[in-house]
């Protein structure tokens, strides 16, 4: 064997050993990581442990060992979803202003991979609202009124009012993008303005 042959074996050996080793070391973040690409995509109800395990290459004893049911999993995938979006928003640098903030929103929504909002998607299949996950989706929603609330602080508007407002745009840019796919470019910066406009019209005209 010539040493580029040999070099090449032995580097696709070495990748092979480590993917395993990977594989071996943290079956919670491969379980995490293939429930959120299924419930993502397919649903809740729909995607059952038995394929999880499967994909993720995990015996059941294992899974079990990391989530005690498909409920805790839902959760742990819920939790991961609402941290990823402020982690998202958060970097490299937090938003100074609201412009800002929803041209994240904006860029995000036309992600090629996005096909509406996970939390909204969960909402639907559960559409009791004291059921947990349901909750975790009015929680998660409360959540950014609150940040967008904070955002609109200068502006002398009903800010919680024009805050809930502007997530009706952010959430309806969310369900465009599940009816349209990646057909069409979802705005959020020009309505989100627009509402925002609207409020302050309002205020002016009140004050006459």
């Amino acid at each position: 064997m010539i040493f580029s042959e040999y070099r090449q074996t032995s580097l696709s050996s070495v990748k092979m050993n480590l993917m395993e080793t990977q594989k071996q070391s943290d079956p919670r973040k491969r379980i995490l990581e293939v429930a959120d690409r299924l419930f993502y995509t397919e649903g809740v109800r729909a995607t059952g442990t038995e394929k999880i395990m499967s994909v993720a290459e995990v015996a059941k004893a294992t899974f079990y060992r990391h989530f005690e049911s498909k409920d805790a999993l839902v959760l742990a995938y819920l939790a991961n979803r609402d941290q990823a979006l402020w982690d998202y928003l958060s970097q490299p640098t937090p938003p100074k202003n609201l412009r800002e903030a929803l041209t994240k929103f904006e860029q995000m929504v036309n992600w090629p991979e996005i096909i509406g909002c996970p939390f909204l998607r969960i909402a639907s299949e559960y559409p009791d609202t004291a059921h947990p996950f349901h909750h975790l989706a009015i929680q998660h929603q409360n959540k950014i009124v609150d940040y967008l609330t904070d955002l609109l602080e200068p502006r002398a508007i009903d800010k919680r009012a024009a805050a809930v407002a502007i997530l009706n745009v952010i959430d309806g840019a969310f369900s465009l993008r599940m009816l349209y796919g990646t057909s069409k470019v979802v705005s959020i910066l020009s309505p989100a303005e627009a509402v925002l406009k609207s409020f302050q019209n309002t205020r002016a005209q009140r004050r006459r």
